[in-house]
């Protein structure tokens, strides 16, 4: 291994050898000359000794590779990044047999068409450096994500639009009585909150309703099924869900996930 310490011996020793000869070269009567063959040999051998060193440290270099800007990064948090193979396009479409006809593309059902009502919805899912109650908290604050683990805070922001009236719920609805609330799939509730991002440190954020859910810790890995509940003072409870995608073959589910 090498050292610090070994290249200042050498260098050490170095400048001794030296001296000795300097000193016999100037005359110096103190001197034997079997002392000075002697040195001179312990400086031929600290010198091939020195040439060792720097070949050593020149093949350390050489076997350090140097890190690349295109190598994919570890992974991070919950999802990571990896390099892979680019996909090669394959061949074109295999004409149908005579007689075969193609499966017409799918046609949306007639409730897409339709008004939607009485509510429309728009909610993100956050991971948040506040701590849950289990003492777990994202490395990210107000991140939106769809992945989150055992334990970790899921905060839920959310924009409600009454179709009927073209206004959004706010706080004057819940304090005239209007309740809204984020049920969680364990059956946990948590009654929306109207208020500014960023707890107003930012003059232009909007504001939104805010609800959270802790994760247990034995919460089974897999999507988290979630819905909004809204309770007019005098009118019939409506609850919505989030649209989602799920497909076995395709291996495709956008629900929010507890990943570990």
């Amino acid at each position: 291994m090498i050292t610090r310490t070994s290249i200042f011996r050498v260098g050490a020793l170095a400048v001794l050898g030296a001296g000795l000869v300097f000193s016999v070269a100037c005359g110096d009567s103190g001197v034997s000359d079997s002392d000075y063959k002697k040195v001179q040999q312990e400086l031929t051998d600290q010198q091939t000794a020195n040439q060792q060193l720097q070949q050593q440290l020149a093949d350390a270099k050489k076997a350090t590779p140097a890190p690349s800007a295109t190598t994919a990064p570890a992974s991070v948090g919950l999802i990571g990044a990896k390099s892979v193979t680019p996909v090669t396009p394959g061949p074109t479409a295999t004409p149908l047999p005579a007689g075969v006809t193609a499966v017409p593309r799918a046609t949306a059902p007639p409730s897409y068409y339709e008004k939607v009502g009485p509510y429309f919805i728009y909610v993100e899912t956050i991971a948040t450096t506040t701590a849950s109650k289990y003492n777990v908290a994202s490395t990210l604050a107000c991140t939106p994500s769809g992945v989150f683990a055992r334990g970790q805070r899921i905060v839920f922001r959310y924009d409600i639009i009454d179709t009927a009236t073209g206004k959004r719920l706010t706080d004057k609805d819940t304090a005239a009585g209007t309740v809204v609330k984020v049920v969680g799939p364990d059956g946990g509730e948590s009654v929306g909150r109207f208020s500014q991002r960023g707890g107003g440190q930012v003059p232009d954020a909007p504001f939104m309703f805010s609800g959270s859910w802790d994760v247990p810790l034995d919460f089974p890995l897999g999507a988290v099924d979630y819905k909004i509940v809204i309770t007019p003072k005098d009118g019939q409870s409506f609850t919505w869900k989030p649209p989602y995608l799920t497909s076995e073959p395709l291996k495709e589910d956008t629900r929010p996930k507890v990943v570990q």
